[in-house]
């Protein structure tokens, strides 16, 4: 009796689509997933950038490669999303915009499915599909506003369009009709839109045509004989892609013959190959060295069952997989004479991975033909791995550069700081639209200037000339009492910190902030008042004396909810930042060390304030004070990541004096 419903079963599962539709669902879930835990990066950043100009500046900004690297098409598309997104009002919001890439990772599962059913069989579709589904490296693409999951999602269709070309003409050229003429041609158009869309989104996507156009001829072979018409209908299409190709190819070559530094051809092969292995299958695991060494030698050994044991006679595939990941990576090695850097990035090949995982789909499907045992636990396996290499993606060890946090705490400094103006200066001056882009979603900082100076490299020559001119025009045309630099990617710009040690030279430090991938530091351009100015809401008045001759006039919390334990500013450690306003009375003949305390009620210490060099204490100590001038001093107290949740008291203290309370800060 069970025997016979589980026949009944798989017989009904063979007529639906259940199955299938499972997989695109086992696509969906991990790409939906946490859309918005990692911050727009500058390289994302630069998408948005382009794709707010609209097609009358993306086409001519970038088809000569010269301003940007990548060509124009998927721009415009992110242009075109976003201006869906705008009727709705959600153009700005990340996870609208990143849902664009998540419905081009179902779609690139859906062409898997398709295209390995018409060529491996439905079995080993649902393996590659399943394995394309759960791949970390094409679930993260599917989340980043990039044009290289696109790109390969165009390629699968293509050769799918490809291949139904061919399922669409009849073994007997005489019964060929008006139906199947108008689907051939449906898919000649869909090739060609397809491989143009890579073409001109990504520029290695050119690296596939060989492979694909050499397909043409084992697609074309049919009952022993080659289909002529259908080698005159692709060299056609496949003419007409590289005539519309050609433009952009003489553009790319150009620049890369100019920009890019020769390397040996053939250099480090096998090591790039299991490289490349990597990236496609556990990627990003966080496991043991040993564990993912495992893991990745358990998947090499799936993907080589692939491309060598024979399958069905009627849907020997290897032939497909040699030509389709093979010729890439060998006229990839081969340019490594012209750029050594053609396989730097885990990126650059991206578009191989739904053919190598399919590859793995079809070894395990060989070795279930041999016994069934070994393919359904080998498969079950390679689900797992995958599956388990999922969770450290929304993790911090992969954040990027947090433009997101970096923006949040000026905002949050600015949204506390009603008496003083803000402004950022952003370096090298490319990465300006990352920032840029979160200051101004927020109404405290959607004015804010930001400004952008310096495109490198610069050395110590510039540091009287250009940059000296720049800093001082700035510091005087932006009017702020704070200046934000905020900076990233300094290599071969600004290997010296030019513009940090210029701007630590001439204006005190008020903090210190380490987002992943960028630092902030905040300077007081001015902080010597002559009246004491409007101050938040949550500003404490102690008005008394601090130590001899200044009086602590007020103090306010910048951070008045903040976790003891911190993952983007400074992990462990998070700080709460404090911020005096000190009057002297009378003439300070010597100044004490001061200090803030974050203390429980039971007066244990869970938090001290750090020394800053260069803060204003030390750039301007109270002994150079003006009588009854208000001096604007910050301290950042380092909390004890140990610390429970809950109200804590602040107070501040001059040594050998009496603390004097400060408000309090919630712990989280």
């Amino acid at each position: 009796m069970a025997a016979a419903r589980l026949t009944a079963l798989r017989r009904r599962l063979r007529t639906t689509s259940l199955p299938e539709l499972f997989v695109l669902l086992l696509a969906a879930l991990p790409r939906l997933w946490r859309l918005e835990y990692h911050s727009i990066w500058f390289d994302e950043a630069v998408s948005l950038d382009w794709a707010r100009l609209g097609p009358a500046h993306i086409w001519p900004g970038t088809f000569q490669l010269l301003r940007d690297k990548h060509p124009p098409a998927y721009y415009l598309a992110l242009h075109y999303w976003q201006t869906f997104l705008s009727w709705f009002g959600v153009a700005e919001r990340d996870a609208a915009l990143r849902i664009f890439g998540v419905l081009i990772g179902i779609l690139l599962v859906w062409g898997v499915l398709r295209l390995v059913t018409r060529l491996s069989g439905r079995a080993t579709a649902l393996l590659a599909g399943a394995f394309t589904a759960l791949a970390p490296v094409l679930v993260w693409y599917s989340q980043e506003l990039r044009m290289f999951l696109p790109a390969a999602a165009a390629i699968v269709w293509a050769a799918f369009f490809l291949v139904a070309a061919r399922d669409h003409f009849s073994p007997q050229p005489a019964s060929l009709g008006r139906s199947s003429t108008a689907s051939r041609t449906l898919c000649w158009f869909g090739l060609a839109a397809a491989l143009v869309f890579a073409l001109y989104s990504y520029l290695y996507a050119a690296f596939f045509l060989p492979g694909l156009g050499l397909t043409v001829f084992l697609l074309a072979r049919r009952l022993n004989t080659f289909n002529r018409r259908y080698i005159l209908e692709a060299v056609a299409a496949f003419a007409f892609v590289i005539l519309l190709f050609l433009p952009l190819a003489r553009s790319a070559w150009t620049v890369n013959s100019a920009s890019s530094t020769p390397g040996a051809p053939f250099a480090d092969f096998l090591p790039n190959l299991w490289r490349q292995l990597h990236i496609f299958t556990v990627w990003y695991s966080g496991w043991p060295s040993s564990v993912r060494t495992a893991a990745i030698l358990f998947f090499a050994l799936l993907v080589l069952a692939g491309l060598v044991l024979p399958g069905d006679r009627d849907r020997d595939t290897r032939p497909f997989l040699w030509l389709w990941v093979g010729a890439p990576l060998l006229i990839g090695s081969a340019l490594l004479a012209t750029n050594a850097a053609i396989f730097r990035e885990d990126r650059y090949f991206l578009f191989l991975a739904p053919f190598v995982l399919w590859a793995a789909g079809r070894g395990v499907s060989a070795l279930g033909r041999w016994q069934p045992s070994v393919g359904a636990l080998s498969g079950l396996a390679a689900l797992v791995l995958l599956a388990a290499s999922l969770p450290v993606l929304w993790t911090p060890p992969l954040f990027r550069e947090n433009w997101r946090a970096a923006a949040d705490y000026i905002s949050a400094y600015q949204r506390h700081s009603p008496h003083t103006l803000s402004a950022a200066l952003v370096h090298p001056y490319f990465l300006f639209p990352a920032l840029d882009w979160y200051l101004r979603q927020q109404p405290e900082t959607a004015e804010m200037p930001v400004y952008g100076n310096f495109k490198g490299p610069l050395n110590s020559e510039q540091d009287d000339t250009i940059i000296a001119d720049h800093l001082q025009e700035l510091a005087a045309a932006s009017g702020a009492d704070t200046l934000w630099l905020v900076q990233s990617h300094l290599a071969g710009v600004d290997d010296q910190r030019l513009v940090q040690s210029w701007l630590d030279g001439r204006f005190p430090l008020v903090t210190v902030q380490y987002p992943a991938g960028v630092e902030m530091r905040g300077y007081a351009v001015r902080y010597r008042y002559k009246t004491l100015p409007a101050l938040s809401e949550t500003a404490v008045l102690p008005q008394v004396q601090f130590f001899p001759g200044v009086e602590l006039a007020a103090c306010e919390n910048i951070t008045p909810v903040v976790a003891a334990r911190d993952v983007l500013y400074h992990p462990p450690s998070g700080w709460v930042h404090l911020r005096l306003w000190l009057r002297t009375f009378e003439e300070v003949s010597e100044a004490p060390p001061l200090y803030a305390l974050v203390q429980s009620d039971d007066g244990q210490i869970w938090g001290r304030s750090l020394e800053h060099a260069g803060d204003v204490l030390s750039v301007f100590p109270p002994t150079m004070w003006q009588p009854n001038e208000f001096v604007r001093v910050e301290l950042d107290v380092n909390l004890n990541p140990a610390a429970s949740p809950g109200a804590y008291s602040v107070k501040v203290e001059a040594e050998g004096e009496p603390g004097i309370p400060c408000g309090s800060v919630q712990l989280e």
